[in-house]
């Protein structure tokens, strides 16, 4: 399979599959105000590509390519994701990515049991010999283009507002791309606390669209 129609299959905003559910934590910036509209919504993004996106999801992708072990990998991985609700959505998306994986494009299975869905992207991608750099940008371009169009439905923000918000992105994850070179093993898991707190409380919401 080609490279790049493999990663515009792997980075359409139906992937992972169950992400339209998911906030990731800006739903609770959403019901205190601080997330309302497309320059809010842009600002949170961008800390959250820099944070989570960063040190959890293409840091994990470059040790995987790196040859880190896969099971040592993903245990730290779903150890670092402290949210609950999070930690659960993440296992739940990517076994659904991993069974995509086998079933449709031929990756071969794991006996790996736990899983996360920058790990599972990543096996695909090296498995089909796509270059680490373009796997992590396929997989954080997929992940915005996801998180923004949650953003239209439920802020709601307008679709033309939307693309603005994913063509500002392309920066910052041109930039992860450089950055995730210079992070070591124990850089995994770094974290703005802002981020998780937020994301336990979603827990706690009385009304909530999106389930994490």
């Amino acid at each position: 399979m080609r490279a790049l129609a493999l990663l515009l299959q792997l980075s359409d905003s139906a992937l992972p599959t169950g992400g339209f559910s998911h906030s990731f934590g800006f739903e609770q910036y959403l019901a205190r105000g601080e997330v309302k509209d497309a320059r809010t919504f842009t600002a949170w993004l961008e800390v959250y590509v820099a944070n989570q996106l960063t040190f959890t999801d293409a840091l994990a992708m470059r040790l995987l390519y790196d040859g880190v072990d896969e099971a040592v990998l993903a245990e730290r991985v779903v150890a670092c994701t402290l949210p609950a609700q999070l930690r659960a959505a993440d296992i739940a998306m990517a076994k659904r990515l991993r069974k995509i994986g086998v079933e449709a494009l031929g990756t071969p299975p794991t006996q790996v049991e736990l899983a996360h869905p920058a790990l599972e992207y990543a096996r695909i991608t090296r498995h089909f010999d796509v270059p680490c750099s373009d796997a992590i940008m396929g997989h954080l371009t997929g992940t915005v283009n996801t998180l923004t169009q949650n953003a239209v439905r439920g802020i709601p923000i307008g679709q033309s507002d939307g693309q603005l918000v994913v063509a500002a992105a392309h920066a910052w994850i041109e930039h992860v791309c450089h950055v995730v070179k210079t992070l070591d093993e124990g850089d995994l898991g770094m974290v703005a606390p802002g981020l998780e707190i937020a994301q336990m409380q979603h827990e706690r919401l009385r009304a909530r669209m999106f389930m994490s």
